[in-house]
Formats: structure tokens, sequence, C-alpha cells
């Protein structure tokens, strides 16, 4: 049996997790993580493939790992020596930042005073969750012919979302019903007054449009 090792890349908030949980419940993947553990915790190449050697089918997830990871494993032109196949989470980055100040906010562990300082252009937030330019060339060096997968289709259609994943990396779904998908209760939306903010995100949903030839022109602002 060809040994299968799925690794899934997103940015926060976009549907990631929720699709571990429903990989963990299928019965033909043997890789399973404890329910408090979405990530296997290893330091060196040689570790993962140790957990490659160990499963026949495993699953990985990692959440922010779009931009230069402090692990050289993890590197795009490096992920290939013990990955079999891999995706990328995309989402509205309106969504994200929105769905990111309410957590945070609900959690109680917001440090920004206001939120036009949550959605200014310059700060790590928006750059690191946005900028799509950079986030597509940091990819450019995988091996892999990676699937990209938007968050809308997961809203629209979470069966078919889940189905698709297993057929793209050869599993056999295992499913009576899938979980719900969980939503951030959006008591205090952000307002994206800022031009300067909403021309940058914009531009960068432009970027994703280009990259996977669909028309996202209802993100925009």
């Amino acid at each position: 049996m060809k040994k299968i090792h799925y690794r899934n890349v997103g940015l926060p908030k976009t549907g990631t997790t929720w699709l571990w949980h429903q990989l963990m419940r299928n019965r033909n993947i043997d890789g399973n993580l404890n329910d408090y553990l979405k990530e296997f915790k290893v330091k060196t190449i040689d570790d993962y493939k140790r957990l490659y050697e160990k499963f026949d089918v495993s699953v990985n997830f990692n959440t922010q790992v779009f931009y230069i990871s402090s692990n050289d494993f993890e590197r795009p032109d490096r992920i290939h020596e013990y990955t079999t196949h891999i995706t990328l989470s995309i989402r509205n980055p309106y969504e994200i930042l929105d769905s990111m100040f309410n957590m945070r906010k609900n959690r109680k562990i917001l440090n920004l005073d206001t939120k036009s300082a949550y959605t200014e252009v310059t700060s790590i937030i928006v750059e690191r969750h946005s900028n799509f330019e950079n986030i597509f060339d940091y990819w450019k060096s995988c091996k892999l012919d990676i699937k990209y997968m938007l968050y809308d289709d997961l809203v629209a259609d979470p069966k078919k979302y889940t189905y698709d994943v297993c057929e793209y990396i050869g599993v056999t779904p295992s499913y009576t019903e899938l979980g719900k998908i969980l939503a951030t209760v959006k008591e205090d939306p952000l307002i994206f007054d800022n031009q300067k903010t909403i021309d940058y995100i914009n531009k960068n949903i432009c970027v994703i449009e280009d990259r996977l030839n669909r028309d996202l022109s209802h993100w925009k602002r």
C-alpha cells in the first residue's frame, strides 16, 4: 500500500480545524491524533519521516504557515520529502480579519485599542493575512501539486468539500454525518473605512482570482 501523508495549510479561520476533525473520524485514516493536538509536534525532518513510516494514512494540519517558517523541514522546497498531498485553504481576507477580531474580543485577548488599529494596512495582522502575492510566491518552490480550497465551498456544501479532499488524497470517505461548522459570533463587526486598507486587500483578492481563475468580485469592498 502506498503511504499517504496529507498536509493542510491555511490561515486562521479558514476551516482547517473543522476539516481535521472530520478526517480524524475517518476509519481509513490511521494516523489519528489526540483531539487536543491538531498538529504533529516535530522539530526535524527525521521526526516527520518517522511519523510517515509509522502510519499508512496520516494527516497533519497547520495554520499560519503561509510565510517563512522557522523550521527547515516546513519549507516548500522540502515539504515533499515527507508529504504526499497538500492543500492550501483560502478565505476572503475581510472575513478572516473580522472573524479573528471577534474571536480575540470574545476571548478577551484583543490587545488593540481601536478597530482602526486592527485594520491599519501597516499592521502585521493585515499584512500577514491579506498579502497573497507573498503567499503564492512563497509556495512556488513546492514540488507537490497544490490543491487550493476556498472556505466559500466549505460553507456551501461541507459534505462535498470533505469528500473532495478524501478523493484528492485517495482515501475512501466513511461518514454518516459531518460536524457542525462553528462560526464566530459577530457582535461587533469590523468597519473597513480606511481606503488604503480596502485598496490593499482588494488588490490581493485580484491576485487570488488570477491564481485560481475564479471570479471573487463578491469578496471585494
